[in-house]
């Protein structure tokens, strides 16, 4: 099956108060709202979708997909991502690399507002009572 990528907002960079690191933070996915997908079905996420990822998949986050560049790994401790009732919340230590420097003064301006998330769906549902179809994912990967 082949990895799906959509589009995710409500980035930030915050630090902590005594800390000099700095995190980047955001939802990767929002739970229950709907997103057109190039007019060909609405999808939308369950709560609970990524629970078992979460707890047993490798994960990482990179810059712009690219496997070379990791901003950060789960099972390193440098991602935490966690559900909740909004999303799935992503919390990321990034390294001290000339592209994740880039990246966090990036967001600081204002001029990088979000992301894109890559997952393949391991449960799904469908209603094709309307048009187009809605697809609700109920378990993916990360």
């Amino acid at each position: 099956m082949k990895p799906e990528t959509r589009l995710a907002v409500d980035l930030a960079i915050e630090q902590r108060a005594g800390s000099k690191r700095r995190k980047i933070t955001g939802y990767a996915a929002l739970f229950n709202v709907e997103t057109d997908i190039a007019g060909a079905f609405r999808e939308k996420i369950a709560q609970g979708a990524f629970r078992q990822a979460i707890s047993e998949d490798d994960i990482r986050a990179l810059i712009n997909h690219n496997p070379e560049r990791v901003l950060g790994r789960n099972k390193s401790g440098t991602l935490e991502l966690s559900e909740d009732a909004k999303g799935l919340r992503f919390e990321i230590d990034p390294p001290d690399t000339e592209g994740a420097r880039e990246l966090v003064h990036l967001i600081d301006r204002g001029d990088v507002t979000g992301a894109s998330f890559g997952f393949q769906a391991r449960g799904e549902e469908w209603q094709h009572d309307s048009k187009p179809p809605l697809r609700t994912i109920t378990d993916a990967s990360l």
